[in-house]
């Protein structure tokens, strides 16, 4: 079942995308800021983004099952895909209006002022938000938490770019709003692509990180009690990660002890790494003395 502190962190999310949709849109039009309104609608992507995320914790969270052995895990990461998706179609619309708004004669800014100071609010309140989601999505090794929270550092980012093209109006360069929305769109591309790498990455069952790989050879070579270890293989399913490995022990062990080996080993890994883990260990008898 998904957590109660995923819920909260989801729903100030939603709470906060509410909020500056209003404000973008209202003051976007009113001030004829085709930027600000690209930006209204980057936090309703957020805010669709939201109810993906939700309803693909809800599904990863339910226990294996006769039919999903592994669990449900891999619909975490379905729900992270779908926000790139949808990132990768805002940031192409965005990029297109904003290009042929370029060629065109721009849109008079009728308050300028009030365009920046609707971003820098939106910069503020987003950022909050991905710190809060970012560092739970950490804690918990959720792909999906991390996607969401990504998606919220885009719109602050966003943001920063509408200021900047404000800025530039109040200035007297008319072009800056329709060169800050494409500037825009460009980022949530970028940021579309990196969570699309990841996922995909999941979904064909790549290896963990190096960094995380590391970690996992560095606690088997600190168990003690066996010869060697060979043929690591991992991957990960959502926020779980499944490993499995061979490993080499005394050939007069008995069967009962080895077994008991490996479950030592197994816990040993569990408590040195801070990751969700599956492991499967696989016994070798080593030189058999008389």
């Amino acid at each position: 079942m998904i957590q109660s502190r995923e819920k909260h962190v989801i729903y100030l999310g939603m709470a906060i995308n509410i909020f500056l949709i209003v404000i973008k849109l209202a003051g976007g039009l009113l001030a004829s800021s085709l930027s600000l309104v690209a930006d209204s609608i980057h936090s309703f992507s957020d805010l669709i983004t939201d109810f993906i995320i939700l309803w693909g914790l809800s599904l990863a969270a339910r226990p294996a099952d006769k039919g999903h052995p592994y669990g449900h895990g891999k619909l975490e990461t379905l729900a992270s895909l779908l926000v790139a998706a949808l990132l990768f179609f805002v940031s192409f619309g965005i990029m297109k209006k904003a290009f042929f708004c370029f060629l065109q004669e721009a849109p008079h800014i009728i308050n300028n002022r009030w365009v920046i100071a609707i971003a820098f609010l939106s910069m503020i309140g987003k950022e909050f938000a991905y710190r809060k989601t970012i560092n739970l999505g950490t804690k918990l090794h959720s792909p999906a938490l991390q996607a969401n929270a990504w998606h919220h550092r885009s719109d602050a980012l966003s943001s920063m770019v509408v200021l900047i093209g404000g800025l530039a109006g109040c200035l007297g360069w008319s072009r800056g709003d329709p060169t800050a929305g494409f500037i825009v769109g460009m980022m949530i591309a970028y940021v579309a692509f990196r969570l699309t790498r990841q996922d995909l990455g999941q979904l064909l069952e790549s290896a963990v990180s190096p960094p995380i790989q590391q970690e996992i050879e560095n606690a088997i070579n600190r168990f003690p009690d066996i010869i060697s270890w060979h043929h690591l293989r991992t991957r990960q399913v959502g926020r779980e990660i499944f490993l499995d490995f061979h490993i080499l022990v005394d050939g007069n062990m008995r069967v009962a002890d080895s077994h008991a080996l490996s479950h030592r080993l197994e816990e040993f890994i569990k408590e040195t790494l801070d990751y969700p883990l599956n492991i499967i260990i696989h016994i070798e008898p080593g030189d058999v003395t008389p």
